[in-house]
């Protein structure tokens, strides 16, 4: 065996990376945790939103020593600038709006989709699978231990028993999975809809200043998000470092035991079985919903999803990641009927007398219209970033004759001709 085949049998041994590409679905919100203000961050008028970064703020401001002294006496507003710094525009008006949930961005500025909120995504489906093949004792023995009286931390006990006790020997160790970057995002409004009776059929739009509904979206809340529009394309990696799961060493030591995570296969299979089943619940929520009226651009996007999850590779998986993704999402939906109203009860959560839980959905409109659930994207496994030349570069490199070795030489590193002494 040579080296280069040692190399590459050990680093298949270990867990190579897997170049991917991550295609948006529905609109994705990954959210910096930062809401910007209407005339501190932005201003708007009836057509269009311009946000200006406070990095770029204050470049600007350093430059223009006339324009700092506007913006100090104007009570630091941006309207009160002689000239807007360019910052991002967007084509869209937000109404009443006066904030806007902002999109995460690296240390270059760039919006991103962490790779701890695709693996967040996989942990909650593997967290469902594994509960689901636990025997109905098993399961009611391990939901009786769930007694912590915080609710974020009521699921520790599930967490420990079929993930992990601690960060050494917790499954999702396995899985590595690294950042996506992107060029751009939009801006678009999302509304909260929610039930308004027990048989699921009627439905208005949240008014949160009040804890109303309101069948006329135009009065309702809207929430103004940064999003990465539907279409929009990057690449990533994906490292399964299965060595954890098939040398007997690690895996007596660590006892891993989880099938989906001993090949990136049987991973891909599994998230689209369970995407498939959430799909398939979302599309039933909405069929019942016929006041006041069917939401059938929503329902035609949901069946667009299924048809896609349907028509896979085995190299490719759909699965719905971060903001909008709502109570199911986040926690795996395993509990029972029962189960559900025991810690609904011991927790509070939901309405009080309201039978379904949770009867709130987010929903991007689109020309005034309700059409996508957020956060659905497409992974395919084994897809590298093409590779593009610079048009500037090509035709300097046809300018140069290839015999000449010394000219091409010469353009390639730039050396400049010297002239001789006298």
């Amino acid at each position: 065996m040579t080296i280069d085949e040692k190399i590459k049998t050990a680093k298949q041994k270990l867990g190579e990376k897997i170049p991917c590409s991550i295609e948006v679905l529905t609109p994705v919100h990954i959210g910096s945790g930062v809401k910007l203000a209407e005339g501190i961050d932005f201003v708007k008028d009836n057509n269009s939103v311009h946000i200006v970064p406070q990095s770029e703020l204050m470049k600007y401001l350093e430059d223009n020593p006339d324009e700092r002294d506007r913006f100090i006496s104007g009570n630091y507003k941006l309207n009160s600038l002689q000239r807007i710094p360019e910052g991002r525009r967007y084509n869209i008006s937000l109404g009443r709006t006066s904030e806007i949930n902002e999109f995460e961005r690296n240390g270059y500025g760039k919006p991103y989709i962490p790779g701890s909120s695709i693996k967040g995504a996989i942990r909650t489906i593997l967290l469902k699978k594994r509960f689901d093949e636990l025997s109905n004792d098993e399961k009611n023995n391990l939901l009786n231990k769930v007694n912590n009286p915080k609710k974020e931390w009521a699921a520790e006990p599930i967490v420990k028993k079929l993930l992990g006790d601690d960060s050494n020997k917790n499954l999702m160790r396995v899985l590595e999975i690294f950042d996506a970057e992107f060029d751009t995002v939009d801006l678009e409004k999302v509304l909260i809809l929610s039930l308004t009776n027990d048989l699921g059929t009627s439905y208005g739009w949240k008014q949160l200043w009040n804890r109303q509904n309101t069948t006329d979206h135009k009065r309702a809340s809207q929430i103004s998000c940064e999003i990465l529009p539907v279409g929009l394309k990057s690449y990533f990696s994906i490292s399964l470092h299965n060595f954890l799961m098939n040398d007997p060493t690690a895996n007596s030591t660590l006892v891993f035991n989880e099938d989906s995570l001993s090949d990136i296969k049987k991973l891909v299979k599994t998230i689209n079985f369970y995407s498939n089943q959430k799909l398939n619940k979302e599309k039933e929520f909405f069929e019942k919903l016929t006041t006041p009226k069917n939401l059938t651009t929503v329902i035609k996007e949901i069946d667009n999803l299924i048809n896609r999850l349907n028509n896979l590779s085995q190299d490719e998986f759909i699965i719905r990641i971060s903001w909008g993704s709502g109570w199911k999402g986040m926690t795996g939906d395993f509990l029972d009927d029962n189960w559900l109203q025991i810690f609904r009860n011991k927790y509070r959560l939901g309405k009080s007398g309201f039978d379904i839980f949770p009867k709130t959905r987010r929903i991007v409109f689109e020309e005034d219209e309700p059409k996508y659930l957020t956060g659905w994207v497409k992974v395919k496994l084994n897809d590298n970033k093409p590779v593009t030349l610079k048009k500037e570069k090509i035709e300097k490199d046809e300018k140069i004759d290839s015999n000449n070795w010394a000219a091409v030489l010469s353009q390639k590193y730039n050396v400049k001709e010297t002239k001789k002494k006298k």
